[in-house]
Parts: structure tokens; sequence; C-alpha cells
């Protein structure tokens, strides 16, 4: 019984230390995802309309439908429309 209580523990433990290293916000979602392939981008140099049009580049033609999905996507591409606070 006390290897069930010991499993148990440790498999909260994991879920726990797994749902807290999860992103949050919008913007640790564009920055966690994106970061996964490549260095980030200064998309302050694209108007805010155009911004979207880069994460279903990525998804579509570079292979990051399999790091994003697709109610991933559309919260990143919303904070990059609506979100991202350029200089």
């Amino acid at each position: 019984m006390r290897w069930l209580v010991a499993v148990a523990a440790v498999s909260l433990g994991g879920a726990a230390w797994w749902w807290s290293a999860q992103p949050r916000t919008p913007a640790e979602l564009f920055r966690t995802r994106c970061a996964t392939c490549h260095e980030l981008p200064d998309v302050c140099v694209f108007a805010p309309a155009d911004r979207p049009s880069i994460v279903d580049t990525m998804r579509s033609a570079n292979g990051a439908d399999a790091v994003i999905d697709p109610e991933e996507a559309a919260r990143i591409k919303a904070y990059l429309r609506e979100g991202l606070k350029c200089p």
C-alpha cells in the first residue's frame, strides 16, 4: 500500500510541475512555442494586420503545426494583431 501512495505522490508532483510550466498568457505562448524552433523575430517591423499570416505560414510551410495547435495559433495570432505593444 505504501508503494501506491508513493507512486501517487510522484505522479501528482509531476503533473503539478508540468502544469506550472505551461504558458499562461498569449505573450508566454508566443515566446515558448515560437522559440522552440527559432530565435524570435522582431515582429514589430510588420503591420499588426500582417502579423497573423506569419503564424499561418510557419504552421503550413515550416512544420510549426507540430508545435502549435490550432487553438494556440489563434491565441498567438490575436496577441500579435492586438496585444503586442511595439515601441
